[in-house]
């Protein structure tokens, strides 16, 4: 049964409420779900729980670490580096100085990496590792110090050595080489070279040769030892060489030594103190050539060098006359009749020696002479009057020839001594000049004291007068110079040195003639003025000095001061006058004695007594007139150098680097041969003390005692 409610105004009204309502409600719903559904699936997507990566989006990687070597660890040589990355990544190794990489490598699947590099030694040094992971780096980095092992090898070079060894390594670093059982320690120097002898005691043989060092910086901490290195020590000298000496007469130049001597032996033979020639022992033999040596008699030996540097004692010495290439035609034989036809010399070829054998020493056969009126060359007696003297043979050749001087190294020698003698010289002579004059209370007192308180005039006003004629005095002042320079070299009892002292003499007043009376004759000519010519028995003492320093050093050729007599103007003149007058004296000598040195190094010593006047005259002007130029410039006392520098210093330096440098180009034979090259070494050792001296006075008196000197003679309040 259908319950039916009749419709009512009321409820007809409510029923089409209810209907606008769902209807506005549907549109509403239809407005927001297209409004929400973009950020509903938005959100949906955030909280996805498998969202798909951006492009931009980073991946966090780990940082590189180098496990090995620690921090401040003491490595060298081939250091090997290991540490973790990220695996499969780029490892590049760089040092603190940048530039390339020290090493690249890539890490394992693991993610570990190894890498071997050599640094230098040094202190402290900084290395980073620098890791790169799909164009992303990182790095890290440790500090270590770095001590390489030293470098060593034998003293002598090659693989032998007479017990000391040598090498490089760090400067300041004290190194430790190892032979054997001994060892012997040195300290590197600047350079980075090292040096140093094994104990006495240690016995020839093959060792291994080890060395390492230790740095100032690393803490008494050594580092590895060198690769070992096959050392042979030989401190067994040689035997001495044999020798076999040519026929006789020897000539003086090119004449053909041999003998035997140890494999690999450099020989040495000498002639007196002269050097003949070097050969190295091949297969037992040596032979050599010998050099040019004045004529006369030497005792001849020799010496050998063994290659691990040991010398033997000297060979037994050999008195040889040493004469010309060519030898002298014998006398004729007396023929019983004088009608009697003379034989013509027969030309007999001495014996050829076979393959390996030594050249006999073969009597000379008279030669056929082609012309009858050829003469045979004059035979040098030994000990006569042909005899050859030091003084006899020609000096260097000036220039174009190999044996000629070196130019370039007698201008640094004479720099030097410029510098070091003529420049402090002149320093301390002022000083002391200076001292003397300065005026003190204790200088007055001591006067006083001493009775110098009269003029030196009236203290020998009562002195004896003694009259001497001056030409009897400068005759004897020549004489005795002669006599000095002719002992400047060893002298035998023999007549031709009497030759040689007539030759020095003429050669002495050659060289005063020059140095006086051509000053004196221009002066007057060129410069008006009147020049006196006075006799300086002082000089005497200077060719005595010079004598005494050639005899000690074995100086050939000797150094030699030939001057007597010097210059005064006779009336008071100028600075520029005196200047001017000594620079010409000084150029007369140089003169003289570049014209006198190009003589004697064209011509070379010769057989003859003439000859070998002539030779004789020729060198002693060069000598004297060179080296009484070279004193004369010292800037001391009264001497001519003084006179210049006061006119013009850069006149006199010119002058005096030409003097010195022609003095040292002279001496330079003899200045080689002064224990090869330790007396040079020794010279010049003096003259740096020399120079230090005279500075060290000079600037002790100019900064040191004049203001006190000025302090204490300022009179007080």
């Amino acid at each position: 049964m259908t319950l039916f409610v009749p419709a009512t105004p009321h409820a007809a009204a409510t029923r089409r409420r209810a209907a606008v309502v769902a209807t506005a409600g549907a549109i509403l719903g239809i407005v927001l779900a297209v409004l929400v559904a973009p950020g509903l699936s938005a959100s949906a997507t955030e909280t996805d729980p498998t969202p798909t990566p951006s492009p931009d989006s980073t991946v966090a990687i780990a940082t590189p670490v180098i496990e090995r070597p620690a921090a401040s660890e003491l490595v060298g040589e081939a250091i090997t580096f290991r540490g973790t990355a990220e695996p499969s990544a780029g490892i590049d190794l760089y040092s603190e100085a940048g530039g390339q990489p020290l090493c690249s490598v890539v890490a394992n699947p693991s993610g570990v990496w190894t890498c071997d590099v050599t640094i230098e030694s040094t202190s402290s040094v900084t290395v980073r590792a620098v890791q790169t992971v799909d164009g992303q780096t990182s790095e890290t980095s440790v500090q270590i110090s770095v001590l390489n092992a030293p470098t060593a090898g034998p003293g002598g070079g090659g693989t032998v050595s007479s017990g000391t060894v040598m090498g490089s390594g760090l400067p300041g670093a004290t190194v430790t080489a190892t032979v054997g059982g001994v060892s012997c320690t040195a300290t590197v120097d600047s350079t980075g070279s090292w040096f140093c002898a094994l104990p006495a005691g240690t016995t020839s043989g093959s060792y291994q040769l080890t060395a390492s060092q230790v740095a100032p910086w690393s803490g008494g901490r050594s580092s590895a030892s060198s690769a070992p290195t096959e050392l042979t020590i030989d401190v067994d000298a040689p035997a001495p060489p044999a020798v076999t000496i040519p026929a006789s007469p020897v000539p003086a130049t090119g004449a053909t030594f041999s003998g035997t001597g140890e494999d690999g032996a450099t020989v040495t033979l000498f002639a007196g103190p002269h050097s003949l020639c070097q050969a190295v022992v091949t297969a037992g033999r040596w032979s050599c050539t010998s050099a040019a040596i004045d004529i006369g008699n030497y005792e001849v030996s020799a010496i050998q060098q063994d290659a691990a540097g040991n010398i033997s004692t000297e060979s037994a010495r050999v008195s040889v006359a040493f004469g010309t290439a060519a030898t002298a035609t014998p006398a004729p034989t007396p023929q019983p009749s004088s009608s009697a036809p003379e034989p013509a010399p027969t030309s007999t070829a001495p014996p050829t020696p076979a393959d390996g054998d030594l050249p006999a020493a073969t009597p000379e056969q008279p030669q056929a002479q082609p012309d009858a009126s050829a003469q045979a060359p004059t035979a040098v007696t030994p000990g006569g009057w042909s005899a050859a003297t030091r003084f006899s043979a020609g000096m260097k050749p000036a220039f174009g020839s190999a044996g000629a001087i070196d130019w370039t190294l007698a201008f640094g020698i004479g720099l030097a001594m410029v510098a070091l003698l003529a420049v402090p010289a002149r320093l301390l002579a002022g000083t002391l000049r200076g001292l003397r004059s300065a005026p003190s209370a204790a200088g007055s007192r001591s006067a006083r004291l001493t009775g110098r308180n009269r003029s030196r005039h009236q203290e020998f006003e009562s002195a004896p007068a003694l009259s001497w004629n001056t030409r009897v005095t400068g005759a004897f002042a020549l004489v005795a110079t002669a006599t000095i320079t002719v002992l400047s070299a060893p002298v035998a009892d023999e007549p031709a040195y009497l030759r040689l002292l007539v030759a020095v003499a003429l050669g002495i007043v050659a060289v005063n003639a020059v140095a006086v009376l051509v000053p004196r004759l221009l002066a007057r000519w060129v410069f008006d003025v009147s020049v006196d010519i006075r006799l300086r028995p002082i000089y005497l003492l200077v060719s005595v000095g010079a004598t005494v320093l050639s005899r000690t050093l074995d100086l050939d050729p000797a150094l030699v001061f030939g001057i007597v007599f010097g210059l005064a103007l006779t009336a008071p003149a100028s600075r520029r006058a005196q200047g001017r007058l000594a620079a010409l004296q000084i150029g007369s000598l140089l003169v003289i004695g570049v014209t006198a040195l190009l003589i004697s190094g064209s011509f070379s010593a010769s057989a003859g007594t003439v000859a070998a006047f002539v030779a004789e005259f020729v060198n002693t002007v060069a000598l004297a007139s060179l080296g009484g130029a070279a004193f004369l410039l010292l800037p001391i006392a009264d001497l001519p150098g003084r006179q210049i520098l006061r006119w013009r210093r850069l006149v006199w330096l010119v002058l005096a680097l030409a003097g010195f440098t022609l003095l040292a180009g002279v001496l330079s034979s003899a200045l080689g041969g002064l224990g090869g090259g330790a007396g040079i070494i020794l010279i010049a050792l003096l003259s740096l003390v020399f120079a230090a001296v005279c500075v060290a006075v000079w600037l002790w008196v100019r900064f040191v005692r004049a203001p006190a000197h000025d302090e204490s003679s300022t009179p007080s309040a």
